[in-house]
């Protein structure tokens, strides 16, 4: 049987003045929304890293915002399963399989951070060999920032910045991965109130950089929502109206991460509230799905929240009809149709939820020589974890049972190693502790992982 543990807490963060300054020429198609046009030259995906340095000498203001209070510790389940799923990234050897090692540490190192746990996030992030670890320093100062720490903070962003230089004398790298640490760099700079040396950090991105999609980038630059007032809402909101058209799909990215944002800060204001969930619910129809579904999901896990449960289920219903109007491959669809069924439950709609959860499981047995191998975990491992979330542990332990088989498919360890790594990682977010069996086997199979790759 499988119960919950007690977790760390998600942080939630924010972006300083520093979006409505700078760079605004460089995005003369949005003239209107400096602040966006800076998110507009930045994108990809968040990471982590490692190690101690000498801070730099600039002084800022004092942090505009309450100290953030220390996430509970881990439950050792979380622990044990995230250091599993450390060292089973770590296997992968460096040739030729550097980017696949670095990318699958990251994976445990976000979840660190996402958990509440920046120390841990760090150690595990010292290990990260290419550039990522400078993505990792400029997380963890932006945690210190958070916690009142300005000294550290202030000493992993040159880090951080060190890294950039690094990455910059480096022929062959690309601009993106230099600009999501500036990012970063920036983020935690504003979060210490130093909005003139956010404005110098960021003020070196590319726009090259706007147009990745990638959840990541979009919640860090959605960040600035923290800092918008109830004057300046709905200003915000005009311009995103205007400027919406003629964004590329990476800036409709941030800006619906920013609408989902908007609609949780600005809640109690009818108004205001209405806007985001028309534009997203019924105005953007032609955006592609998952941002669409993104954004929605947030909102009417708000309204669940807010206990206003008829206002979600009516979002629900978009949700719905989303996923079933779009043709997908079995590996997309399954996070959605896992998505549906715990924001079913989550709505009150227990019966439906649960048969629901029966009708997508049968559907994966039917299909499931049509997927690859590869994916053949990862298209289940989201029905696991719903059946969790309906209260169905037994079922959950049963499937995540069959999850890690499924991931044996493949005879290379590339594939196997990702698979435990986002198994043990999704398990440890939830505070999710496996019966003993699966524990077993999960350190069974991390033991077992070698050439091939």
């Amino acid at each position: 049987m499988l119960h919950s543990a007690a977790g760390g807490s998600s942080a939630a963060t924010c972006l300083g003045s520093f979006w409505q300054t700078s760079v605004v020429s460089q995005m003369k198609n949005i003239p209107h929304w400096p602040w966006i046009a800076l998110v507009g030259l930045l994108s990809l995906p968040s990471s982590c890293g490692g190690a101690a340095g000498a801070a730099t000498g600039t002084t800022g203001q004092a942090a505009p915002a309450p100290v953030e209070a220390k996430a509970p510790p881990l439950h050792p389940s979380q622990a044990e399963l995230l250091q599993i799923a450390f060292d089973a990234a770590s296997a992968f050897p460096i040739d030729p399989h550097g980017k696949n090692r670095s990318r699958a540490q990251e994976v445990v190192v976000v979840a660190c951070f996402e958990l509440g746990q920046p120390d841990l996030a760090l150690g595990y992030g010292t290990r990260i060999a290419d550039w990522r670890r400078g993505i990792a320093y400029a997380d963890y100062a932006f945690g210190m920032a958070r916690r009142g720490d300005a000294q550290r903070a202030r000493e992993y962003i040159a880090l951080a910045q060190g890294v950039i230089a690094e990455e910059k004398a480096v022929p062959e790298s690309q601009a993106w991965r230099s600009d999501l640490i500036a990012l970063k760099c920036a983020r935690a700079f504003a979060r210490l109130g130093d909005d003139a040396a956010a404005t110098t950090a960021a003020a070196g991105i590319d726009a090259a950089s706007a147009h990745a999609v990638d959840g990541g980038w979009a919640d860090t630059a959605a960040d600035r929502v923290e800092r918008i007032t109830e004057q300046g809402v709905a200003a915000e909101l005009a311009a995103i109206d205007e400027a919406f058209p003629a964004m590329s799909i990476g800036q409709q990215s941030v800006a619906l991460a920013t609408l989902a944002r908007v609609h949780a800060k600005f809640f109690s204001d009818a108004t205001t509230r209405r806007f985001c969930e028309e534009r997203v619910a019924e105005r953007w129809v032609k955006l592609m799905p998952g941002l669409r579904l993104e954004a929605l999901a947030t909102m009417v896990q708000t309204c669940f929240d807010r206990k206003e449960i008829e206002a979600g289920r009516k979002l629900l219903a978009v949700m719905r009809e989303i996923v079933a109007a779009h043709t997908w491959r079995p590996e997309d669809k399954a996070p959605w149709t896992g998505r549906l069924v715990e924001l079913t439950f989550a709505g009150g709609e227990t019966e439906r939820a649960k048969a629901d959860a029966d009708a997508a499981l049968a559907a994966w047995h039917r299909d499931r020589e049509q997927v690859v191998n590869i994916w053949r975990a990862e298209t289940l491992r989201p029905l696991a974890l719903a059946f969790h979330a309906l209260g169905d542990t037994t079922r959950c332990d049963e499937l995540l049972g069959l999850v890690l088989e499924e991931s044996l498919e493949n005879p290379n360890s590339r594939p196997r190693c990702d698979d435990l790594v986002d198994t043990c990682v999704d398990l440890a977010r939830r505070a999710i502790v496996p019966s003993a069996a699966v524990l077993d086997r999960i350190r069974e199979i991390q033991r077992g992982l070698k050439a091939p790759w």
